[in-house]
C-alpha cells in the first residue's frame, strides 16, 4: 500500500475543536545561545560560553511555505517526547517514511502517531508506556489522509 502525503484538507474538519491549527510566522528575532552543553546539576556560568545568536523560528522550521503547527492533546506519544499542551512543527514537503511521526486524518479524528508501512497496509502506533492506545491498521478503503510529517516540538515549562 501506498502511503502518500497530501496537502491538508481544512474542509474535512467538522468539528473546529478537534483540531487548533497555527501557521509558522518567521521571526528576525535571535537568542543569544551557549557554546555548551550544560549539566543539570553543576552550575555553569553561560556568559563565558556565548555563540554566536540563533533564531529560535529558523531552527525549527526550515520550509515556512509547507509547515503548520499543531497544539497536542493526549498522550499518547509521551514516550516520543510529544507532551499534552505542547505543539508538533508538521512539514507538508517532508514524505513519510516507515517510522516517521505523522499527523494524519482518520474518519473524522486526527491524531499524531508513528507511521509504520508494510507491503498491503500500514499502522498508526501510539508511543506511550501505558499501552492502553490500540493500534490503528489502515488499508487502501480507509478514510484517511497523512497531512505531514511531525520535525519538531516545543512546550512551555
Amino acid at each position: 500500500m501506498k502511503i502518500e502525503i497530501t496537502s491538508p484538507d481544512f474542509t474535512k474538519i467538522t468539528d473546529k475543536n478537534a483540531i487548533k491549527l497555527y501557521s509558522s510566522v518567521l521571526s528576525e528575532n535571535k537568542y543569544m545561545v551557549a557554546g555548551s552543553t550544560v549539566s543539570a546539576g553543576f552550575p555553569a556560568y553561560a556568559e563565558n560560553f556565548k555563540t554566536d545568536p540563533i533564531s529560535i523560528d529558523k531552527f525549527l522550521v526550515n520550509r515556512p511555505e509547507s509547515t503548520f503547527i499543531i497544539e497536542v492533546s493526549g498522550e499518547s506519544m509521551i514516550d516520543a517526547g510529544i507532551y499534552p499542551n505542547s505543539y508538533v512543527i508538521v512539514d507538508t514537503s517532508v514524505k513519510a517514511q516507515n517510522k516517521s511521526i505523522v499527523v494524519a486524518r482518520y474518519a473524522d479524528d486526527f491524531l499524531v502517531k508513528r507511521l509504520y508501512k508494510f507491503e498491503d497496509y500500514a499502522l498508526l502506533k501510539a508511543e506511550t508506556s501505558e499501552g492502553n492506545y490500540p493500534d490503528i491498521k489502515l488499508t487502501a478503503e480507509d478514510d484517511f489522509e497523512i497531512w505531514g510529517v511531525v520535525v519538531g516540538t516545543f512546550k512551555k515549562i
